[in-house]
């Protein structure tokens, strides 16, 4: 589905199957430049390359979806459950997010504001790069390879947000200047055998996101707990 006209909202429906061209950023719904304050909200939306892609559509808000990415592949060959293109103002508030290479992927732009999202079993469950002025609030990530990762975005908030028994680290910063990180929690703990393969040896080996994700949430109902408060 492709969103082209202003204030138009996609709510309440089924999306799935998308193509599978990262080229062409293949989309369960695609929201054009031109779909200023567009919503897309109560949706679900499976097995599609990328779930939602806001392309340049500023004040876009994406709430209260389900989005299930690939999970019978690479990562490398996935896209993001919301990926944002400069698109200034846009909102990601209140979705869960599973499978897939990263739940939020946003990247030169401005004022956006991410809350109340949960994800697992990504790559990344939020993942900021050359975005300034946003604000990441109330997320939970747990059983993700990284929860959250800042790299070369200025001015952000960080607050509030829940990393637990996500494999290399919770919280990632590079370059993440002049930002505010306050009341965060990473919580760890043991992680199975299986967790230290990479998602692509994993693939290659034949064990899917799932089985793995399986595998690593029932070793962890025995694994003693560690927190940090961030």
């Amino acid at each position: 589905m492709t969103v082209t006209a202003p204030g138009a909202v996609v709510r309440g429906i089924e999306v799935r199957g998308s193509g599978r061209s990262l080229e062409t950023m293949d989309s369960g719904i695609f929201v054009e430049q031109s779909a200023r304050d567009a919503v897309i909200e109560d949706n679900r939306i499976e097995d599609n390359l990328f779930g939602v892609y806001v392309h340049g559509a500023p004040d876009a808000v994406v709430r209260h979806n389900r989005i299930t990415g690939l999970h019978q592949t690479r990562v490398s060959e996935a896209g993001n459950g919301v990926s944002v293109w400069n698109a200034p103002g846009a909102k990601v508030i209140d979705n869960e997010f599973r499978y897939g290479r990263d739940g939020i992927f946003v990247i030169s732009s401005r004022n956006n504001l991410f809350s109340g999202n949960r994800f697992s079993n990504l790559r990344f469950a939020i993942h900021y790069m050359y975005a300034n002025d946003g604000e990441i609030t109330n997320n939970f990530s747990t059983g993700n390879t990284i929860g959250y990762a800042f790299m070369f975005s200025n001015r952000l908030v960080v607050r509030d947000n829940v990393s637990e028994r996500d494999r290399d680290r919770g919280m990632l910063f590079n370059a993440t200047n002049g930002s505010k990180i306050l009341g965060n929690a990473v919580i760890g703990g043991l992680q199975p055998g299986e967790r230290w393969a990479t998602s692509d040896s994993r693939a290659e080996e034949g064990i899917s996101q799932a089985e793995a994700g399986t595998a690593a949430q029932a070793s962890q109902t025995k694994a003693p707990r560690l927190a940090l408060q961030l």
